[in-house]
């Protein structure tokens, strides 16, 4: 009974992290809230355990269309 509670507050600090975190992205572009919600944290994951490089290019993955748009104003 313990464990379902501690599971079930941590379910509900990650939504709420989510929520939080999150919704403001979605509401400035939500085509490219997906790349950010997938490419954020494996950034961040990468980057800390060492691999740099690979970091840039999920950086530029996620943000690529971003730059296409401003290139063609």
């Amino acid at each position: 009974m313990t464990e379902f509670i501690i599971i079930s507050v941590l379910i509900i600090l990650f939504g709420g992290f989510l929520y939080w975190a999150y919704l403001p992205d979605y509401r400035r572009n939500p085509k490219e809230f997906w790349r950010t919600l997938i490419g954020m944290p494996i950034g961040m994951i990468l980057g800390g355990i060492g691999f740099k490089d690979l970091n840039e290019q999920i950086k530029k993955w996620a943000v690529a269309e971003k730059n296409e748009k401003k290139t063609e104003k």
